[in-house]
Parts: C-alpha cells; sequence; structure tokens
C-alpha cells in the first residue's frame, strides 16, 4: 500500500540545477579552472563530494579541498539570498493535494541540510514534510540508493511502501536501486537526464494528484489499473 511520497528538492521542487552549475563555474573561476558542463553534468542530483572527485579526475584538484568547499558554499549562500529561490509552478499546490490525501511527505536531497532547510523555510513548505534527509547523512551518494532507504525508514515506513520524484539521472537509478517505485520528473533545465529507470514521466504538476500516484504505484507492482471509465 502506498504511503510515503519522498521528493528531491532541487530540480523538483525548486529549479535551480542552472544556477548550481553557475555557482560551481564561479568558484572554479577562482581557481583559474573553466568548469566544463560535460564534466559536472554528471554529478546532477548528487552531492558537493561526488563532484569533488570528479573534479580531481579532470582538473586535478584536491578531493579533499575543504577551502575550495568553503569558497564554494560562501558563494552559493551569496548568490541565493540575492536571487531567491526559484520553486517550480505548481509545487505548493501538488503538495496540498498529497497531503490531504494521506500521505506522508519526504525530501530527499543531496544538497547539506541547512540549505535544504533554508529554502523549504524560505518558500514556507514546512507544513508539508514530515521529514528532510541530506545527502551528506548517508554514506553513499545517489544513484546509490541509501538516501532513500533511510528517508523511508525517518517516515516509518518500507521502501515497497513509498514513491520517489525525481528529476536526475542519478535521482531514477537510487530509486531503482532502493525498490521504490520513481514518477521521473523532465526539467529541461536540468539537462539531458536519463529518466528511463522511472515508472513513468510528467512534464508538469497540474494532473497529479493521490489517485495518480496510486495508478502509478500499481502500475509499478503489476497490479490492476483503470485507467478511465465508459
Amino acid at each position: 500500500m502506498l504511503k510515503g511520497i519522498i521528493f528531491d528538492m532541487d530540480g523538483v521542487l525548486i529549479n535551480s540545477e542552472p544556477v548550481h552549475y553557475e555557482i560551481w563555474k564561479m568558484t572554479m573561476k577562482e581557481r583559474k579552472v573553466d568548469l566544463s558542463y560535460e564534466i559536472y553534468k554528471p554529478c546532477i542530483g548528487s552531492t558537493a563530494g561526488f563532484l569533488m572527485n570528479l573534479l580531481s579526475e579532470a582538473y586535478g584538484v584536491d578531493k579533499d579541498d575543504r577551502k575550495l568547499m568553503e569558497e564554494h558554499e560562501a558563494i552559493k549562500w551569496k548568490v541565493m539570498k540575492e536571487r531567491g529561490y526559484p520553486l517550480i509552478e505548481g509545487v505548493p499546490e501538488l503538495l496540498g493535494r498529497l497531503k490531504q490525501a494521506g500521505y506522508r511527505l519526504a525530501i530527499a536531497s543531496s544538497s547539506p541540510e541547512p540549505y535544504i532547510r533554508d529554502v523549504v523555510r524560505s518558500l514556507e513548505l514546512e507544513p508539508y514534510f514530515h521529514v528532510i534527509c541530506s545527502g551528506e547523512s548517508v554514506r553513499n551518494p545517489k544513484p546509490a540508493p541509501d538516501i532513500f532507504l533511510r528517508t523511508a525508514k525517518l517516515l516509518g515506513l518500507s521502501p515497497e511502501e513509498c514513491i520517489v520524484v525525481e528529476d536526475s539521472t542519478n535521482g531514477c537509478r537510487a530509486a531503482k536501486a532502493a525498490g521504490i517505485c520513481c514518477v521521473g520528473y523532465y526539467n529541461p533545465d536540468s539537462g539531458e537526464q536519463d529518466l528511463s529507470t522511472a515508472e513513468i514521466i510528467v512534464e508538469g504538476y497540474e494532473e497529479i494528484d493521490g489517485g495518480f500516484m496510486e495508478k502509478v504505484y500499481r502500475r509499478s507492482r503489476k497490479e490492476p489499473v483503470v485507467i478511465g471509465e465508459t
């Protein structure tokens, strides 16, 4: 039985992926490195630590360079405070419908927890969520299943009782690895992401409610689904 819905944040609740790339470019420019999007792209949906490994391989950056991480965090907070968090259209209404339907809602984001909580607080989304889980709280980042398994546990649910909403290749693969049904959200601003491991792909939230999620969930479990009535 479907009881919980777990949302990624960047690219799913807020349209922030282009800004994150811009911020990392600004950070690396200080080191006289022109960060290529092709180098950055594989880390979308994963953690800063994952990106540091990519930077180490591509540019010889020390993957444990704490000063670089601190510089990035400082630039990120400055930019986000200046511009605000770009809420994706229809998100509050979607969360309201799902909460009204009785589902337990959670955020499972690769971003640091202070950043996640600032987004949720600034956009007044706190009342909707039972659990917030950061990728920094688990050993392995997406596409490993760790964050979704931990989030389900914090919700008091089994993975089989949840659905994940994701916009990235790493996120969809992490959901599949966790054994959780995934709704892929196609966000053109998140770059060319492979959402093929999702049960279904949507381009907006207007038509999504508890009934929609229930049908997707039942279809993923090979249970009979009523598509329409005559």
